[in-house]
C-alpha cells in the first residue's frame, strides 16, 4: 500500500531556480521551470508535462494576486512532488494582465493518497507567498537565496 509523508517532500534544488532579468513569455518561463525539472527527473518526458501544465493553465489561472503564479499537474509516475521556482523582479503579465513577479511550478504525483498533499501544497504557497514574502524574494541577491526561503 502507498502511503507518504506528512510533510510535504518537494524536490527542490539549486538547478530548478531562477532569476528573470530579461523579458519572457509566461509560456516561456513555464517551459524553462519544466525543463529544470526534467533535466534531473528521467522518468518525466518534457514535451508531455509541457503539454500537461499548459493544458490546466488553460482551464483556469494560476496567478494570484499577491504576483505569484503557481502552473501545476499532476503526473503518474511520481513518487514525490518537482518543482521550480522563478523570481521575475521586473514581473510579467499573464493572460488575464495579471502580474507574475514568483513562478512556483510543480508536479505533484498522481496517486489518489497524494491528492490531499496536492491541495495542501497548493493551500501552503497561496498563504506563505504573501506581498511581502514575494518582495523579499524579488528582492534576493541570488538563486541560494531565494531557494533558502523557498525551500520546505
Amino acid at each position: 500500500m502507498e502511503t507518504i509523508k506528512n510533510r510535504l517532500a518537494v524536490t527542490l534544488n539549486k538547478n530548478r531556480v531562477f532569476i528573470i532579468k530579461d523579458e519572457i513569455t509566461k509560456k516561456d518561463l513555464v517551459a524553462k521551470l519544466v525543463n529544470a525539472i526534467c533535466d534531473d527527473t528521467p522518468e518525466i518526458d518534457r514535451e508531455d508535462a509541457l503539454n500537461a501544465v499548459l493544458k490546466r493553465e488553460e482551464g483556469i489561472s494560476t496567478t494570484l494576486d499577491t504576483g505569484l503564479s503557481i502552473p501545476h499537474a499532476r503526473w503518474e509516475d511520481l513518487n514525490t512532488f518537482q518543482a521550480a521556482v522563478a523570481v521575475i523582479p521586473n514581473s510579467i503579465s499573464d493572460e488575464y494582465g495579471l502580474k507574475i513577479k514568483v513562478m512556483y511550478l510543480f508536479l505533484s504525483p498522481a496517486g489518489p493518497l497524494f491528492f490531499p498533499q496536492h491541495l495542501k501544497l497548493l493551500a501552503s504557497l497561496a498563504e506563505r507567498f504573501k506581498t511581502p514574502f514575494i518582495e523579499e524574494l524579488v528582492a534576493a541577491k541570488d538563486e541560494q537565496e531565494v531557494l533558502d526561503k523557498v525551500s520546505f
